[in-house]
């Protein structure tokens, strides 16, 4: 019998991913990065609640989330430093 991962946790890491992948689009990264952690974090709390197997699909999902909203924040701060001096 196979094991389903929690959905909430695969789409985490899939959109994680793709906004590390799509930053350079405007705010479509944006988008992808936010549901990747809000998806990851609801994974988490099912998959404590149920025992679902897929915590470390949550996991990278939340982390390439974070990731994700990271590298637009520095490189547009670096933007603004390099354009402002």
């Amino acid at each position: 019998m196979k094991e389903y991962k929690n959905l909430k946790a695969v789409t985490s890491m899939v959109t994680g991913v793709l906004s590390i992948i799509l930053f350079l689009l405007p705010l479509v990264g944006l988008v992808l990065a936010v549901s990747g952690l809000g998806l990851g974090i609801l994974g988490l709390k099912e998959i404590k609640q149920t025992g679902e197997p897929g915590r470390g699909f949550a996991i990278t999902g939340i982390v390439c989330g974070g990731i994700g909203l990271l590298i637009p924040a520095v490189l547009g701060v670096l933007a603004f430093y390099m354009l402002a001096g």
